[in-house]
């Protein structure tokens, strides 16, 4: 983290094929709020974050990435209000900590996998049972060409 500037409030990584492991070192920076992750910058099937990483992010993308299992603790992302997913076809699902994250404001899923779009959903309704009625789910489809 010492390597960016140390008010970094917006990032977007493009294309580097890191290992999903250095992504700690992102969830670090103290003053991150909009993050984007594009074209496999990180590569590999699985993300496990660590508790209290990236507190005071509000924006995260997620395109076009080959991400297969995210596993994240209730305690991560607490100040995130949007998820966007985009070409996450491998995706299993968004993790189901989210369904507890009260700051969320909108989820949108392009082109990604049916359970990616099913986790989503499944976000929004626990939210509306804990009374957050905020939360809005955008799911563009996905349309395969012949």
């Amino acid at each position: 983290p010492s390597k960016f500037p140390p008010n970094l409030k917006k990032l977007t990584l493009v294309g580097s094929h890191l290992d999903w492991k250095e992504m700690s070192i992102i969830a670090m920076l103290p003053n991150l709020e909009i993050l984007k992750i594009k074209d496999n910058f990180f590569s590999g099937p699985l993300w496990e974050g660590s508790d209290k990483e990236f507190c005071h992010l509000k924006f995260l993308k997620l395109s076009h990435i080959n991400l297969q299992q995210w596993i994240a603790s209730s305690s991560s992302f607490p100040c995130l209000e949007q998820l966007v997913l985009n070409g996450c076809l491998d995706l299993e699902e968004i993790p189901s900590s989210f369904r507890e994250n009260c700051t969320l404001d909108r989820i949108e899923v392009y082109r990604s996998s049916q359970s990616a779009v099913d986790s989503a959903w499944q976000i929004r309704e626990s939210q509306k049972y804990m009374g957050n009625d905020k939360l809005k789910v955008i799911i563009h489809p996905y349309f395969k060409e012949n």
